[in-house]
Order: C-alpha cells, then sequence, then structure tokens
C-alpha cells in the first residue's frame, strides 16, 4: 500500500512541477507580447533618396502609424521583438525592423526600398551646455 502512496504521491508532484513550468512560461511570454507596442513606440526621421526630402514616421502605444503628420490608413500584420509588419490601403507591407532597443530600418514594399531611422530627440539649447561648463 505504501508504494502505491509513493507512486501516487510522485504523480502528483510531477504534474505540479510541469503545470507550473508551463504557466511561469506562458506569463513571461504574454509580458514579452504585451511591451512589444512598446519597442516601437516612438517619432523617427529618414531620408528618401528618391524625392530628395527627410520623411518622419511616428508609430504611437496603439501601434497607429503617422508618416509626414498623416494617419495612414494601415493595419498590423504581424509583431515580434525584431519587426513590425503594417499592411496599407493599397496591399502594400511596410516592415520596421527593430535591434534590442529601438527601430532602427523601414523597408517599404511600394517603393521595394529600405531607409535608416533615426530617433527624434529634442535637444537642449547649446547656451545652457556653455554655462554649465563656465
Amino acid at each position: 500500500m505504501s508504494l502505491k502512496r509513493n507512486i501516487l504521491l510522485f504523480g502528483v508532484s510531477l504534474a505540479a512541477g510541469l503545470s507550473s513550468t508551463f504557466t511561469r512560461s506562458g506569463k513571461k511570454h504574454t509580458n514579452n507580447q504585451s511591451s512589444l507596442p512598446m519597442l516601437f513606440s516612438g517619432t523617427w526621421k529618414y531620408s528618401d533618396h528618391n524625392d530628395h526630402r527627410i520623411h518622419r514616421i511616428q508609430i504611437n502605444p496603439d501601434l497607429t502609424l503617422h508618416i509626414d503628420g498623416r494617419k495612414e490608413n494601415a493595419t498590423v500584420e504581424s509583431i515580434t521583438a525584431q519587426e513590425l509588419v503594417y499592411l496599407d490601403g493599397f496591399g502594400y507591407h511596410l516592415r520596421i525592423h527593430a535591434n534590442e532597443q529601438q527601430p532602427v530600418s523601414l523597408y517599404d514594399e511600394a517603393d521595394n526600398a529600405t531607409y535608416t531611422l533615426v530617433s527624434v530627440h529634442t535637444t537642449k539649447p547649446a547656451t545652457t551646455e556653455k554655462t554649465l561648463a563656465e
């Protein structure tokens, strides 16, 4: 009888341990997925060599996309830690590639071109830095 009880306890312990492991890994995945929009959120600029203009791209935390201040009719097709893919109203993809910290490039399927993204930051006036140095 003791042997049956030990086997039963071992089985219950094993099941509890496995379910705990699966639950933890599922929670990590969920937290990672929920932080992805924040990885891509922000404002960047890129230079278009075709029209010789600087464009501005903004991605909001809800993943709405704005280019040069206009909201784009684009839906999120997929998102991973390395790439955010939009499908625009004409059926073309916009692929935004990221490193571990932020988006770094934009591939526009309509133009078959890749652009380097540069983060847009507000900077302090030079007079403030000069005053601090004195």
